[in-house]
């Protein structure tokens, strides 16, 4: 499996008005992708992750990301 780390965070309005939060996964290969959350998903994913800010997100694995099981 190929790893992943969070590299950039950003703020995004959705279509709706609302607020996403847009993190940039870097691949060991080069490869970036980004991912849209949602405010409350972002919430989730922060709080698997210990931290208190999104920003803080930025070196962790993608992992963090994964809050509902597959």
């Amino acid at each position: 499996m190929t790893t992943a780390t969070i590299t950039a965070v950003e703020l995004a309005p959705t279509h709706d008005g609302e607020a996403a939060v847009v993190v940039e996964l870097t691949y060991a290969n080069g490869g970036r992708s980004k991912i849209h959350i949602s405010a409350p998903d972002a919430a989730l994913v922060m709080a698997r992750a210990g931290v208190a800010s999104a920003m803080e997100l930025i070196g962790h694995p993608w992992s963090v990301l994964e809050i509902r099981p597959v």
